[in-house]
């Protein structure tokens, strides 16, 4: 290790993974729970990821000898809570875009379009912590939480609107 990074695999944290484009966000309570759910696969993935720690602190993927991601580190840049707020608030803004235009999509869940929309995280007025724990995240029984639990639309809506883990 050349002292530029902290590794974190061993202390369990939260971490976000955020598509690039602000189409999906995932959260993790460590490293390796987010690689056994296929984060460490090359390829399994529809475009590229950033991770983040719940504080808002980039953190650096460390990729193995065929390009799986082994690790993650923390970066030397202080963590920004209000652009970790930012891109979640755009994923949050994808999914409405999504159920705005299949709100077929939201019936399942005996919910109405507008109470769906009602009950998603919202970033910019929320903690940090609450709108985390809203957020599609696994407990170490690898069972997906998911709050807005009727139907748990907010979770597949992100996968049907086009990603995949």
């Amino acid at each position: 290790m050349d002292g530029s990074s902290t590794p974190i695999v061993s202390t369990p944290r939260a971490i976000v993974a955020i598509a690039t484009d602000d189409t999906f966000a995932h959260v993790y309570s460590d490293v390796r729970q987010m690689i056994e759910d296929g984060f460490g696969d090359a390829g399994t993935r529809r475009g590229a990821l950033e991770f983040f720690s719940a504080a808002g602190g980039q953190l650096a993927p460390v990729f193995g000898p065929a390009w799986q991601l082994v690790d993650l580190r923390e970066s030397r840049d202080a963590p920004d809570a209000d652009r970790l707020r930012q891109r979640l608030a755009a994923v949050v803004d994808h999914v409405v875009a999504y159920l705005r235009k299949h709100p077929e999509f939201v019936k399942a869940s005996g919910l109405t379009l507008d109470e769906a929309i009602l009950q998603l995280p919202r970033p910019a007025e929320q903690d940090l912590a609450h709108v985390l724990a809203v957020f599609p995240h696994h407990t170490d029984d690898r069972k997906t939480i998911q709050p807005l639990n009727r139907g748990n639309y907010f979770h597949n809506s992100l996968h049907a609107a086009g990603w995949t883990h």
